[in-house]
């Protein structure tokens, strides 16, 4: 109740769990211009949220990066007929 008074007076700005929460789509850039601004004046106040944010774009830069694996067909089909079968 107390967060949910805190951020109706905030006035547009995010705190910390706001920012971890937006972090992925702010890196992937799917957000709005207001909340991308928010999150970049967040970020310039606050070095641990900073910090987290390069953190977890290194991360996803690095992943998308990895090969992919292909399963083996017998796992393919073996998952395929699991979920005829409904289990």
């Amino acid at each position: 109740m107390i967060k949910t008074i805190k951020r109706f007076f905030r006035k547009g700005e995010l705190d910390c769990q706001d920012v971890a929460d937006l972090s992925s789509a702010y890196i992937e850039n799917d957000l709005k211009d207001s909340k991308r601004s928010a999150i970049q004046n967040h970020l310039s106040k606050c070095g641990p949220c900073q910090a987290f944010v390069d953190t977890l774009s290194s991360t996803i830069g690095l992943l998308s990066r990895l090969p992919g694996i292909n399963p083996p067909s017998a796992l393919k089909q073996s998952l395929r007929d699991r979920m005829r079968r409904g289990n």
